[in-house]
């Protein structure tokens, strides 16, 4: 699977949650504070599989950094079994949810000491939905999804369809006191005027040869200009010889004349 370099799109005053994930994405094992992996503990888990069946592969663990805290206790607490258990049984579901999802795993089991936020290596062809935080409502103008493809050999995600604009403060508020900018403003500028880069089109070959012989013209119009502006420079300086060297020529006859007269006296 090709994995997306960049992360879906943030919008402002939103969030964005994958309902499932494809085949091939990588959630890293991350702590939180105070906590750490257990020693050869797997840096990640794995949604790996084939089309009709898939789940995560590896698990995660953490520890305290506690100097009296040892791996042991964290597998032989007794008051963690039911909450083995539980997570058990929710495997269990997951893996009968995952049968139905033809080759995509749901949102993996929470583990205990989990970091805050989980970090996701998306791969191609992967998909997040969009929603506006608490406090704000969503204003589109098509789907507020944003998809990780294949586009002129780089990958990329469509721009989301998305405004989030404050539920306190209506919109009418600000046109009617003449202010320049509205909460969601900016987001209906970069998420809804600009098209998605599905719709994006790579450069046609025609375009490039236009391109190509736009250049080409404007080259020969210059080298045909330069040539035009030496040529006539070359007409002048050719006038001005001469004419210099009629008016020597004359200069040398009117010389010549009264010498000749003096001559002919003597």
């Amino acid at each position: 699977a090709e994995f997306c370099y960049d992360g879906p799109p943030e919008i402002r005053y939103a969030t964005f949650k994958a309902h499932t994930y494809k085949n091939g994405t990588i959630l890293n094992c991350e702590c939180k504070k105070g906590f750490r992996r257990i020693r050869n503990g797997s840096p990640y888990i794995l949604c790996t599989g084939n089309s009709s069946h898939v789940s995560w592969e590896n698990k995660c663990q953490c520890m305290s950094n506690s100097p009296w805290y040892t791996e042991k206790q964290v597998t032989s607490k007794p008051e963690q079994e039911e909450e083995r258990k539980s997570s058990e049984m929710q495997s269990q579901m997951q893996l009968l949810d995952q049968v139905k999802l033809l080759g995509h795993c749901r949102e993996p089991p929470p583990w205990e000491h989990e970091a805050m936020e989980r970090k996701y290596h998306f791969v191609v062809g992967q998909t997040v939905q969009y929603q506006c935080i608490k406090g704000y409502r969503a204003q589109r103008r098509g789907r507020a999804e944003s998809t990780c493809r294949v586009i002129c050999g780089e990958t990329r995600w469509t721009q989301p369809r998305l405004t989030c604009t404050n539920e306190v403060i209506p919109g009418s508020y600000f046109h009617k006191h003449g202010l320049l900018s509205s909460p969601g403003k900016e987001e209906a500028e970069s998420s809804t005027d600009t098209l998605p880069e599905s719709e994006a089109s790579c450069p046609s070959i025609t375009t490039v040869s236009q391109k190509y012989t736009e250049a080409v013209t404007t080259t020969e119009t210059f080298i045909f200009t330069t040539e035009y502006q030496i040529a006539v420079a070359s007409c002048v300086f050719l006038l001005i010889s001469i004419l210099l060297l009629s008016v020597f020529t004359w200069q040398r006859k009117c010389l010549a004349q009264p010498q000749r007269k003096e001559r002919k006296n003597l």
